[in-house]
């Protein structure tokens, strides 16, 4: 959020404006999500996001990052065993 001061005469009250962007870059996106830029980069890759090009630079909407959220499955409990690509890790560790 970028939070500005507008000029104002000397009668007029200063007012605070707050704005809160529509379109993320993926670092912000990711921030928003709880994800990595590497997610955001991925889910445009395989088009299960939309994104607008504002300048030359990809962004997301937050709605669209909202969407995504909301169609995930909820999910309770124990995570699935780890991945190969984990117990790889873990094992070269």
């Amino acid at each position: 959020m970028a939070n500005r001061k507008c000029e104002s005469a000397s009668n007029v009250p200063n007012i605070m404006l707050s704005l809160s962007p529509r379109g993320l870059r993926p670092p912000t996106a990711a921030l928003y999500i709880g994800g990595t830029a590497g997610l955001i980069e991925q889910l445009w890759r395989d088009g299960t996001i939309p994104y607008r090009l504002v300048g030359g630079v990809r962004v997301v909407l937050r709605e669209d990052l909202d969407t995504y959220l909301d169609s995930l499955e909820k999910k309770t409990g124990k995570l699935n065993e780890p991945r190969q690509a984990t117990l790889a890790r873990k094992t070269a560790a």
